[in-house]
């Protein structure tokens, strides 16, 4: 499937019905969710996890091109969401209902887009986990995270192999936002454990 197709097909998931600013919900946009699966999958690897599925946009991603895909979110709402969306597409994924800190399990990659850590520190426990149960992981983060995820790799084993810089379009999804989409920029860092 090309890249093009697949952030089309992307493009159909179902957003958030009632986001929570806690976790800092957001959909991930289609072009960057297409982005992330298809490195993964150029990259070969086969046996993923998405931390902190939310709808299960990344995961559908994934397994639209052929990856075993296991999904973990730790909201109720979120997950059934990400469930009747993977159902619609008719993609076969694991969905896990649990904190990432308490899950454990050894996969090839990580794709995520976690909590930048605007409204809470939830962010810092999916970076951690990624390094602690992948041997890589893609993930988006807020700009002037990168001392940061380079002392957690450190830590962890991990080296920061890629970085590449996004702009992405925020919909106003919560009461305090005050402009109807605000274009935010992000990164994108791809890791790898260490030989």
């Amino acid at each position: 499937m090309k890249k093009s197709h697949l952030k089309q097909k992307l493009s159909k998931v179902k957003d958030f019905k009632s986001p929570r600013v806690e976790l800092e919900q957001y959909k991930t946009p289609p072009d960057l969710a297409a982005d992330l699966s298809f490195s993964c999958h150029m990259q070969g690897h086969e046996k993923i996890v998405d931390l902190g599925t939310g709808t299960g946009i990344l995961a559908i991603g994934a397994a639209f091109l052929g990856l075993d895909v296991t999904a973990v979110e730790i909201d109720r709402k979120a997950l059934k969401t990400a469930r009747e969306n993977a159902e619609s597409f008719d993609v076969d994924i694991d969905f896990v209902e649990a904190d990432v800190t308490g899950f454990q399990g050894d996969f090839d990659a990580v794709i995520m887009n976690p909590p930048f850590n605007v409204q809470s520190d939830e962010g810092l426990k999916f970076w951690e986990k990624a390094l602690e149960i992948g041997d890589n992981v893609y993930g988006v983060a807020g700009k002037g995270f990168r001392p940061r995820l380079k002392s957690l790799c450190e830590e962890y084993n991990h080296e920061i192999v890629a970085c590449e810089a996004y702009t992405i379009g925020l919909p106003a999804s919560y009461d305090f936002h005050t402009e109807a989409s605000k274009e935010t920029p992000v990164d994108v860092y791809v890791t790898q454990r260490k030989e």
